[in-house]
């Protein structure tokens, strides 16, 4: 591909190198995409999950919790935060958990990758990677999955995976139980 100078454009006063630099970017975030698209943070590969459900459910309960954690330390690896929630399923036939996250992140030293992990009885629903955590402002990572689970008891966490030292602000978590 040929690039065109700015002598020829001049309302486009960006240099050969200067187009260059901003290609290469472009192909590096393209390929941290590729991988996060790929991947999660538990290193599972590919299209690794909970199989996909349809048909009709009927709500049973939602629960939300929204709140801000103002600032908390994350260390590198997994971090629960928010409230543990149980809940209960009493339909013979068994329930679907479907949880909404996200949480608001800011780098502290190092741009690194994140992710939100959703546990249901200690238990990862993947955990696929988010965009890179900036260092000079704040990520807001989203996720949203489901499981089906038997009848009885199940405990829901939410944690945070970053690589680095990160800090939490803001979070948001919706939790639904469906009967089938």
């Amino acid at each position: 591909m040929r690039l065109p100078s700015s002598d020829n454009y001049p309302e486009y006063p960006m240099s050969r190198s200067m187009i260059s630099a901003v290609a290469l970017a472009a192909s590096a975030l393209l390929c941290v995409s590729t991988y996060a698209a790929g991947s999660d943070a538990a290193g599972k590969k590919g299209d690794v999950g909970t199989a996909a459900f349809s048909g009709g459910l009927k709500l049973q309960k939602t629960w939300f919790e929204t709140a801000s954690a103002s600032g908390a330390a994350l260390a590198s690896g997994f971090n629960p935060y928010g409230s543990t929630l149980t809940v209960s399923c009493t339909n013979a036939a068994g329930c679907y958990i479907i949880v909404n996250a996200n949480a608001q992140v800011g780098g502290v030293a190092t741009v690194n990758p994140s992710a939100i992990s959703i546990k249901v009885d200690g238990i990862a629903i993947n955990a696929p990677f988010n965009t890179p955590v900036a260092t000079t402002s704040f990520t807001v990572m989203n996720y949203q999955t489901g499981i089906f689970v038997a009848t009885g008891n199940h405990v829901v966490t939410t944690e945070v995976y970053v690589t680095s030292a990160t800090a939490l602000y803001r979070y948001n978590t919706e939790v639904k139980l469906y009967k089938v």
